[in-house]
C-alpha cells in the first residue's frame, strides 16, 4: 500500500469528528463484543484475536473503522452484520478463514477502503461489489478467487487494486465457468488507477490466453505508479518500454515476475531474504530462462533490484550487461546450474555494481567464484585501480548458500576495498577454507597489510568442513558484533586481532569446539574474557531457530539499554 493513500485514508475520518475507540486488540478475544458496545463507537480495533463469532445485527450509526483481520477463528460473518454500519469507510477482514461475503457487506456505500489479504479460503467476489462506488482500495491480495467480476469495472473511484487468482488448482475445470480471469476493459474503466498488483497462478492457462489484452489496458492506465504483474514470456515486456504509451518504468515502482514456472516448485530464497527484495522499488524476477531476451536487459537498466531463478544456460551475471546493472541494489541468484562465477571483468566498466548494497547466492552447482579477473592484467595500472575502487564498492551484504563448488570468496586487494560491507554469511560451501584466498606463490599472509573493513558488524560461518581461517589473522573490523561458526570441523586455530572489537556482542559455536579451539595471540591483542560472550549451540536443536532466538535475545537488550 501506497504511504499516501493509508494516510488519507486512515486519517479522513478524524478531520471530520473526534473518534470514539474501542481497541481490544490482541487480547485473545473469542467472541465480539456485545452490540450496546457498537452504538457509540466511530473505530472498532479486534484485529489479532481468536474471534470466532460475531454479533448478528449491531447498530453503529457512527462508525468509521472496523478492524477484524488476523481473527484465524472467524469462518461466517453474519447475513446482516453491516446492514446497520451506514459511514463505514475502512474494513480490513485480512487473514481470516471466510468462504463467502454477506450481502449487507454490498450496502456500505460509504466504504472507501477494503483489504481481505491471505483469506485463503475465499473463492469468490461477487458482483455487487461494483454496488461500492466510493471504494478507493480493494485488496485481494492472497485469496483464491477465481476471477474479477466485471462489474468492478463500476469502481470507478479506484486507486488501489490487488488482486491474487491462485483458486485454480483447488477447482476441477468443469467448476470453472469463466474462461476470462479479468473482462475485457476493466482496468481501461478505473480511471483514477495508481496501483495496480495482479498475482496469477502460473499454471493457470485462462491468464495465458488473455494476458495480451491486459497488458494493452495496463500501459494505457495514465496514472499508474506502481505495478506488480507476472508475465509468463519476456516478449510481453515491449509495451512497457514502447515510449508512446502512458507508462513509464523509469518512474514508477514496479515487480514484474517474468518466465513461465509452476506454482508448486518453490523458490529456494528464504523469506527474510525475499522479503528484502520485495522492498526495493523496482524489482524484475526471471524465471527458467534460456537465452539472454533484450526485454529483460533494458527492464534491467531500470531495475532497483533483480532475482535470477533457475535460469538454464547463463554462466555469468555480467552476461545480462554490467551496464545494464548500474541502478541495482539488490540483486539474488538462486539455482542457476551453469554459472560459474558472479561477475566476469571480460570488459572494462569505470563501475561494476558499483550500486548494488545486497548480494544473495544460494544452490548453485558450478559457481567458483565471485569475481572472475582473467582479463584483468591487461589493463592499465590507473584502470586496474578504477575496477578495483568501484567494483561493489557498496555492497552491505553478502550470502553465499550451498555452492558445492566454490573455493574463492576474496582476493586481498579486492576485500580490502569493501569498506561499506555490514554482513558475510557464508554457509554449506565446502570447498572455502578461508574468506580470503592468497593470490601469490606463497601462502605467507605475513607479507600484507591488514585488511580494515570498518563497517562489518556480522560474520557467520555454518557448515563449512574445510574451513581453516578466516582471514589469516589480517582482518581488522572494529565494528565487530557477532560471529557464529558452525560445523566448521577444520577450523581449530582463531586469531585475537580478528576478534579485536570493542563492539562483540556474542560468539557463537558448539562447545566442545570452544573448548578445543587454540588461539593465535599477538603483543596488540587486549580483548576481555571471551567465554562471557560465547553462546554454545545445541546439535540436536534447528541452527536457524536458535540463531533466531539469540538475534532476538540481543535485540532485547540492546533496547533496554537504550531505555535506560
Amino acid at each position: 500500500m501506497r504511504d499516501e493513500i493509508h494516510k488519507e485514508l486512515v486519517n479522513l475520518y478524524k478531520t471530520e469528528m473526534n473518534p470514539i475507540l474501542l481497541e481490544p486488540d490482541g487480547r485473545g478475544l473469542t467472541e465480539a463484543p456485545k452490540d450496546e458496545a457498537w452504538e457509540e463507537i466511530s473505530e472498532m480495533h479486534l484485529m489479532n484475536n481468536k474471534i470466532s463469532k460475531l454479533p448478528g445485527n449491531p447498530k453503529c450509526p457512527k462508525l468509521n473503522v472496523l478492524f477484524l483481520q488476523v481473527n484465524n477463528h472467524l469462518r461466517v460473518i453474519p447475513p446482516s452484520f453491516f446492514e446497520h454500519m451506514p459511514i463505514l469507510q475502512i474494513l480490513d477482514l485480512s487473514q481470516t478463514r471466510i468462504k463467502y461475503l454477506p450481502e449487507s457487506l454490498f450496502k456500505l456505500v460509504q466504504l472507501r477502503k477494503f483489504i481481505l489479504r491471505e483469506c485463503e479460503l475465499l473463492k469468490e467476489l461477487p458482483s455487487e461489489v461494483g454496488e461500492l462506488h466510493h471504494l478507493q482500495v480493494l485488496d485481494l491480495e492472497g485469496t483464491e478467487i477465481i476471477n474479477l467480476p466485471i462489474a468492478v469495472e463500476k469502481l470507478t473511484n479506484l486507486i488501489c487494486l490487488k488482486v491474487s487468482f491462485y483458486g485454480y488448482n483447488s477447482h476441477s475445470r468443469k467448476e470453472i465457468q469463466s474462461s476470462i480471469i479479468i473482462p475485457q476493459n476493466v482496468i481501461s474503466n478505473l480511471f483514477q488507477l495508481e496501483e495496480l498488483s495482479i498475482d496469477v497462478n502460473p499454471e493457470d492457462e485462462r491468464w495465458n490466453v488473455n494476458v495480451k489484452s491486459i497488458v494493452k489496458e495496463i500501459c494505457n492506465s495514465n496514472r499508474l505508479e506502481a505495478l506488480k504483474v507476472y508475465l509468463p514470456e519476456s516478449v510481453l515486456l515491449k509495451d512497457f518500454r514502447n515510449g508512446s504509451l502512458s507508462v513509464n518504468l523509469s518512474w514508477m515502482h514496479f515487480k514484474f515476475v517474468i518466465g513461465s514456472h509452476l506454482k508448486r516448485v518453490i523458490s529456494r530464497l528464504p523469506g527474510k531474504r525475499a522479503a528484502k527484495f520485495d522492498q526495493e522499488e523496482r524489482c524484475l524476477k526471471y524465471v527458467n530462462g534460456r537465452t539472454i531476451e533484450i526485454e529483460i536487459q533494458e527492464v534491467l537498466q531500470q531495475a532497483t533490484a533483480f532475482f535470477l531463478d533457475r535460469h538454464l544456460t547463463v554462466s555469468t551475471l555480467s552476461e545480462f550487461g554490467i551496464g545494464n546493472m548500474k541502478n541495482l541494489k539488490s540483486c539474488a541468484i538462486c539455482e542457476c546450474d551453469e554459472m560459474k562465477t558472479i561477475v566476469a571483468l571480460d570488459d572494462y566498466e569505470d563501475a561494476v555494481l558499483g550500486s548494488l548494497e545486497f548480494l544473495n547466492v544460494f544452490h548453485m552447482k558450478k559457481l567458483r567464484s565471485i569475481l572472475k579477473w582473467e582479463q584483468f592484467r591487461q589493463y592499465s595500472p590507473a584502470i586496474r585501480v578504477s575496477i578495483y575502487r568501484h567494483t561493489l564498492s557498496n555492497l552491505k551484504s553478502l550470502a553465499l548458500h550451498t555452492c558445492p563448488q566454490l573455493t574463492t570468496i576474496f582476493q586481498v586487494n579486492f576485500l580490502q576495498r569493501l569498506r561499506n560491507l555490514e554482513e558475510l554469511v557464508i554457509e554449506d560451501c565446502p570447498e572455502v577454507n578461508s574468506i580470503l584466498s592468497l593470490d601469490v606463490h606463497t601462502r605467507d599472509a605475513t607479507r600484507f597489510s591488514r585488511i580494515r573493513l570498518p563497517n562489518l558488524k556480522k560474520i557467520s560461518l555454518h557448515y563449512m568442513p574445510k574451513f581453516v581461517s578466516i582471514c589469516y589473522g589480517l582482518l581488522y573490523a572494529p565494528r565487530l558484533e557477532w560471529i557464529s561458526f558452525y560445523d566448521c570441523p577444520s577450523f581449530k586455530i582463531l586469531s585475537e586481532d580478528e576478534l579485536s572489537s570493542n563492539e562483540l556482542k556474542v560468539i557463537i559455536g558448539e562447545a566442545d569446539w570452544w573448548s578445543a579451539l587454540k588461539w593465535n595471540r599477538s603483543r596488540q591483542s587486549r580483548l576481555p574474557n571471551l567465554d562471557a560472550i560465547f553462546v554454545p549451540i545445541e546439535r540436536d536443536i534447528d541452527l536457524m531457530t536458535q540463531l533466531t532466538e539469540i538475534n532476538n535475545q540481543l535485540q532485547a537488550q540492546m533496547r533496554e539499554k537504550g531505555h535506560s
